[in-house]
């Protein structure tokens, strides 16, 4: 008998090793080595699908297999992406990608897969969910207090703190609501998307995250103003974002 449970534990155990070692797959657009890393700092066995490279009658069967759905960092999201004109003539645009990642976030959408939306991704997230979004901080935002969310020079990250909503799933990912996060954007989330609220602040009152308003376990999205793949190596606990969004992988 003791050797017929031995022999059923270690046929579960070996099944569970096989389980944790399939390969699992995450679109994203544009492939940062950042954001490779960041992911496989979790789970080394994700591959990530380069949908910039998928060409567009390829898209839906590559699809297809894809549990889960990264928006990086990148280039301004396109004005009319968010029904409008291109009015301060200073947004610097990628509409290929902007075509590509609403395809993506609607597939998601469909089939309620988890996306994570990082700085542009953010924004490009919001604006698919008819928010709108500033074109430029300086000139179209008076914040309560003087903040810098892009060093002018565009060449560094610039730091400021953040405050994250008491209600938020943010806050039990990460544990404390004030944090340090790095910056580096002109642009921002003027309204939330449908079904999004807003979770983060920065001391002017800009929003700096948003997620899911029915809660994580009813669609797992968020997306953040800051980069955690470019903090977690000092600050572990921006790790707890991907390691939340990786759990919430084929469920």
């Amino acid at each position: 008998m003791t050797k017929i449970i031995l022999g059923t534990f270690l046929t579960v155990l070996f099944a569970a090793c096989l389980f944790s070692q399939e390969k699992r797959y995450v679109a994203t657009a544009i492939m940062k080595s950042s954001i490779v890393d960041y992911v496989h700092a979790v789970d080394s066995n994700i591959v990530l699908i380069d949908f910039m490279k998928i060409k567009k009658n390829k898209r839906d069967e590559n699809f297809e297999k894809v549990s889960g759905l990264i928006l990086s960092g990148g280039r301004d999201v396109h004005p009319s992406t968010y029904g409008r004109k291109d009015s301060l003539k200073i947004c610097v645009t990628h509409k290929k990608r902007d075509e590509v990642e609403l395809y993506m976030i609607r597939e998601a959408f469909k089939d309620s897969l988890p996306i994570l939306g990082i700085c542009r991704g953010h924004q490009i997230l919001n604006a698919s969910l008819n928010g709108d979004l500033y074109q430029d901080i300086p000139t179209e935002y008076q914040g309560s207090q003087n903040v810098t969310h892009r060093d002018p020079a565009q060449e560094k990250y610039v730091y400021h703190p953040i405050e994250l909503v008491s209600s938020s799933e943010l806050l039990e990912l990460y544990g404390v609501r004030n944090f340090e996060v790095n910056s580096f954007h002109h642009q921002a989330v003027k309204v939330q998307g449908k079904g999004m609220k807003i979770v983060a602040h920065a001391p002017d009152g800009l929003n700096e995250a948003s997620e899911w308003a029915k809660g994580l376990d009813d669609r797992w999205i968020i997306g953040v103003q800051w980069h955690p793949e470019k903090m977690y190596q000092k600050d572990p606990a921006h790790l707890n974002i991907m390691r939340d969004f990786i759990l919430h992988l084929n469920q």
